[in-house]
């Protein structure tokens, strides 16, 4: 799963469990590679994330999609 941080502009990617990747502005992370999404923001309106992988996750389905809005 990919985010896309709002404030600087980047896209960060977790590629394995444990792999906790922060944006450039520290603003935004994410962690779990494709095993588990955890995601953490300071102001969860500035990330952007697919929101079929959420409706997906929601409904016990698993977090293989890996594209991003805007891209």
């Amino acid at each position: 799963m990919k985010i896309k941080c709002l404030l600087c502009g980047d896209i960060i990617e977790s590629k394995s469990v444990h792999d906790l990747v922060f944006c450039k502005c520290e603003s935004c992370y994410i962690d779990g590679g494709s095993f588990y999404a955890h995601i953490g923001a300071k102001d969860f309106s500035m990330i952007v994330l697919n929101k079929s992988i959420i409706i997906n996750i929601l409904k016990g389905g698993n977090n293989n999609d890996t594209r991003m809005l805007g891209k």
